[in-house]
């Protein structure tokens, strides 16, 4: 598996592009910002973007979309849910005083516990909102990998204070989807250092109260 991280933007978001050595089929997870430096990472890892995905549509993970599909000719796929929220991001953008260019068009929605495959590679989306509607993390089982998007961090989870975010339905969905994964699965969020499942259940105070753990 290839897995490369790079921050981008005022609101330093990690972007990944994910990709299957064998084939070079890879897809860009979360592309929020800077097209340039991301496209410059890809031609690093050789691989063929065919898709872009995204874990929900909060402005600062959608920003390099446009650019990115006119460089590569690639479907752009998220939840439906999700989809309203696209729809907004120039009133997101004028509410943060940030500039925003065209808004993405989706090609094919994500349903729950649908695999992705890119090349050999089987990303499987699991539904996670509270956060943000139609919110998803990609969890590849073979390799230990969960992208997790702004549902879980380390130490921290996603804020809620954003139209449709809510910490009941975030709690919930960690628990019912993110914690039963193995201890040692790698989290790859949307922003912040990477961790592991084990160490956020130990360590995370979101996590230690309510009968949560």
């Amino acid at each position: 598996m290839i897995l490369e991280s790079i921050i981008v933007g005022p609101f330093q978001e990690n972007c990944y592009v994910v990709g299957d050595e064998e084939s070079k089929v890879g897809t860009v997870v979360d592309p929020g910002e800077e097209p340039t430096r991301i496209a410059l990472l890809v031609e690093k890892t050789g691989l063929e973007i065919a898709s872009i995905i995204l874990t929900h549509a909060h402005i600062d993970h959608v920003g390099a979309v446009v650019p990115l599909v006119e460089e590569y000719g690639c479907p752009v796929l998220l939840h439906s849910e999700a989809e309203p929220m696209l729809q907004q991001v120039p009133t997101q953008a004028m509410m943060m005083g940030v500039k925003f260019g065209r808004v993405p068009t989706v090609d094919r929605y994500i349903a729950e516990d649908e695999v992705l495959e890119v090349g050999s590679l089987r990303l499987r989306s699991l539904y996670t909102p509270g956060h943000a509607p139609g919110h998803l993390a990609f969890y590849e089982e073979s390799e230990g990998v969960v992208i997790s998007g702004d549902a879980l961090f380390a130490g921290s989870v996603g804020r809620v204070d954003l139209p449709g975010g809510s910490m009941e339905v975030l709690l919930g969905s960690i628990q019912s989807r993110l914690l039963p994964l193995p201890d040692e699965t790698r989290i790859c969020p949307g922003h912040g250092p990477e961790t592991t499942i084990g160490q956020e259940k130990t360590y995370n105070p979101f996590l230690q109260g309510g009968g949560l753990l």
